[in-house]
């Protein structure tokens, strides 16, 4: 099994968990911050197979808290526009989410699920 089948079928289970996230770029770039993120916090260098879905929930949640407007649909901000080059830039909400969020809030209410695959870290 390599790294990037693991990553696609992390993206596969936010994709079911949320039907607004699309393929593309960010969701390659949530779905490797967020694993990167958990193995930091687990104290490993390979995720377990059984926290897939937990990871795919995480991803979930920061497309979520991120984008989600209050009609439920989400929101997708132009933060510039120029006419003549007709260049459309969209703001970057959840990049900014994640650069703010720390472990505790972006872990919330799964620190219980993922703290019996905790590593111990030892110093040699």
């Amino acid at each position: 099994m390599t790294d990037s089948s693991q990553e696609t079928r992390i993206k596969e289970y936010a994709k079911l968990l949320n039907d607004k996230i699309e393929d593309g770029d960010l969701l390659d770039f949530v779905t490797l911050e967020v694993k990167d993120r958990v193995l930091v916090y687990l104290n490993d260098e390979v995720l377990d197979t059984k926290l897939e879905r937990i990871v795919a929930r995480i991803v979930s949640g920061v497309f979520t808290e991120s984008l989600e407007s209050k009609d439920g649909e989400l929101e997708h901000n132009i933060s510039s526009v120029s006419d003549n080059g007709q260049t459309i830039s969209y703001s970057d909400k959840v990049k900014s989410y994640l650069v703010s969020t720390d472990d505790s809030e972006l872990f919330s209410g799964f620190s219980k699920l993922l703290a019996p695959y905790r590593r111990v870290n030892v110093a040699s």
